[in-house]
């Protein structure tokens, strides 16, 4: 069942593995298409240029073309997106680790852009070990510091839990010096620019 099919829904929830996850449905809310997409997979990266200021910001200072990202952690019924950030307003909770429709990761009022890149460093196996610790983070919180802090965002959450799996996953941090982010940081450009890895969506 996909609940963002209708427009008019004032709310719902999608269950994955025994989690609910509640959503609340404004009026302007249209989802993203995905009828062109070509076939996903479970651990995929998915990516987007946020519309929020926030994601101005981000993409300044870290370089790129987008500010978030997410991974794949299932295809069916729908296809799902863990990632931790700090506003989804439609979800409940609204900040910290999520799991969240890709319709509504990729809809046109949260993103103006996104792509999909798939790992090939990893193996299948690797990619499903990666998943299923990734949904026991669910719930934990936003954490915005710089490296030698106890800090998870949403490029933190995807490099801890990929090192898990492959050891050797080294993304390039980014040291930076402005009045709001002092230290290193993980930026998205180091997974758009890691080697072993294909674009297989870019809208």
């Amino acid at each position: 069942m996909d609940l963002f099919n209708n427009r008019h829904n004032c709310g719902g929830f999608v269950l994955l593995d025994g989690m609910a996850i509640f959503f609340r449905q404004p009026e302007k809310f249209v989802p993203a298409d995905l009828s062109a997409l070509p076939p996903l997979e479970v651990g995929d990266w998915v990516l987007r240029m946020g519309t929020e200021t926030d994601s101005l910001l981000i993409r300044q200072i870290g370089g790129g073309d987008y500010s978030h990202i997410g991974v794949i952690v299932a295809i069916t019924p729908q296809i799902m997106v863990i990632h931790a950030t700090t506003q989804e307003p439609l979800q409940t909770p609204s900040d910290g680790v999520l799991l969240t429709p890709l319709t509504y990761f990729g809809a046109s009022d949260r993103a103006s852009a996104y792509a999909v890149i798939r790992p090939q460093f990893l193996t299948a196996s690797q990619k499903q070990q990666m998943v299923q610790s990734l949904k026991q983070k669910v719930g934990q919180p936003f954490v915005l510091r710089e490296k030698s802090k106890p800090h998870l965002y949403c490029t933190t959450l995807l490099e801890n839990e990929i090192r898990k799996v492959s050891p050797d996953f080294s993304p390039q941090w980014q040291l930076v010096d402005t009045p709001i982010f002092r230290g290193e940081y993980l930026f998205l450009k180091a997974f758009v620019d890691y080697p072993d890895t294909v674009v297989i969506v870019r809208q």
